[in-house]
C-alpha cells in the first residue's frame, strides 16, 4: 500500500472517530435539553400547587419553596452545562471539517497516484510490446 492510500485510511479513522465525538455531544445536549424539559414540567406543577382552596395550604408551603428552588439551582446548572455542550458540539464540527478537508487531498492525492501508476504501467506495457516486436 502507497504512503497516500495509508494516509487516506488513517484520515478515514480519524474522522470517523471526529463524527463520533460530535454525535456523542449531540446526544448530551438532547439528554440536557430532556433534563431541562423535566425540570421546567416540575416547577410548573409546583406553581400549580400553590393554590389557597386546600386547608392544608399553609403546611406545604416551606416544602415547594424549597422545591422551587433546588429546581432554578438544576435550571442554572443545566443552562452551563447545554453552553459548554454547545461550545464542544462547535469545536468537533470545526475539527471535522478540517480533518474532511485534509482528507479530500489526501484523496486526490491518492487518485493522481493511482492514476500515474496506472499510466505508467500501460507505457511500459506498450514498451515492453514494441521491444518485442523489434526484435
Amino acid at each position: 500500500m502507497s504512503q497516500e492510500h495509508e494516509r487516506l485510511r488513517r484520515l478515514d479513522r480519524i474522522l470517523k472517530v471526529q463524527r463520533q465525538k460530535r454525535m456523542l455531544e449531540e446526544w448530551r445536549l438532547v439528554h440536557l435539553r430532556e433534563e431541562r424539559a423535566a425540570i421546567d414540567r416540575s416547577t410548573a406543577e409546583l406553581i400549580a400547587s400553590l393554590g389557597t382552596e386546600s386547608a392544608l395550604h399553609g403546611l406545604f408551603i416551606g416544602a415547594q419553596v424549597n422545591g422551587l428552588r433546588r429546581n432554578d439551582v438544576a435550571r442554572q446548572s443545566n443552562d452551563h452545562l447545554q453552553a459548554a455542550a454547545e461550545v464542544r458540539i462547535r469545536a468537533a464540527r470545526r475539527s471535522e471539517k478540517g480533518v474532511e478537508k485534509v482528507r479530500g487531498e489526501a484523496a486526490q492525492l491518492s487518485a493522481a497516484e493511482d492514476e500515474a501508476s496506472d499510466l505508467r504501467s500501460t507505457i511500459e506495457g506498450h514498451l515492453g510490446r514494441a521491444r518485442t516486436s523489434f526484435e
